[in-house]
């Protein structure tokens, strides 16, 4: 009778590392024109052509940017930040959309 007890409890492990994410984005490459506004990699959020930047990901990613083939559809969390010239994000978290 314990064993089916200990047999029936479900884990909470995998809902715990189950990441939920607020938006899609499709990650086009590095913005190479030189301007003060200028550089980092060009993302468009939610379908939005807003050409917003970022200059890194998270240190837990497994993205290889340097090697990609863009553009990539990813899900991530983000900030605004005021990095180039107030159109920069930060990447708090993100995933390939397979």
């Amino acid at each position: 009778m314990g064993f089916g007890l200990l047999s029936s409890c479900k884990s909470n492990d995998d809902t715990e590392l189950e990441l939920e994410f607020e938006s899609t984005a499709i990650i086009l490459g590095f913005d190479i024109a030189l301007c003060p506004c200028c550089g980092g990699w060009i993302i468009n959020i939610d379908e939005q052509e807003s050409d917003n930047r970022f200059s890194e990901l998270p240190q837990d990613s497994n993205i290889d940017l340097e090697n990609a083939i863009f553009p990539i559809s990813v899900k991530l969390n983000w900030s605004e930040s005021d990095a180039f010239c107030g159109i920069g994000i930060v990447i708090e978290s993100i995933e390939l959309i397979e």
